[in-house]
């Protein structure tokens, strides 16, 4: 019954997208998507800014924003479900999540696994697309 359900209930339970991790899930694929490099976005005004220009360069990795923002929407996701959640999850579900929380940290800071990134077109899609999913599938479930 469509009147049964919430609208500002914070933790609506597996099987349902929860409202609190809404922003996040639309943060996630356009910031990651800036790092695997499948399209830009810049801010024209105040004198101009592109989201993956560095703001720290640490060991010859550049930190952008791009970065911050990704890291930030999936830790928010994993966060206010798996915290907050009841639901238990198998050591493979938790492998998913992890990887597609490492993997933008690794295209940043490993040259190799840019390396992999980059190579073709289609992985940069698919990492973004697997990075994606695996938010999407964990807000989801829990």
């Amino acid at each position: 019954m469509a009147t049964s359900y919430s609208f500002g209930k914070v933790n609506s339970g597996p099987n349902q997208i929860d409202l609190i991790d809404v922003l996040a899930l639309m943060l996630v694929p356009i910031t990651s998507s800036m790092i695997y490099g499948v399209f830009s976005f810049s801010i024209d005004v105040f004198g101009g800014y592109e989201l993956t220009e560095p703001i720290w360069t640490v060991g010859g990795a550049d930190l952008s924003a791009a970065l911050f923002l990704t890291l930030f929407g999936i830790a928010w996701i994993v966060l206010t479900n798996i915290i907050n959640g009841d639901t238990k999850h198998s050591k493979e579900a938790m492998a998913v999540f992890v990887i597609a929380l490492v993997a933008p940290i690794l295209t940043v800071f490993m040259p190799a696994f840019e390396s992999l990134v980059f190579w073709h077109d289609l992985v940069q899609l698919t990492f973004l697309l697997y990075t994606t999913a695996a938010v999407t599938f964990l807000s989801y479930t829990a």
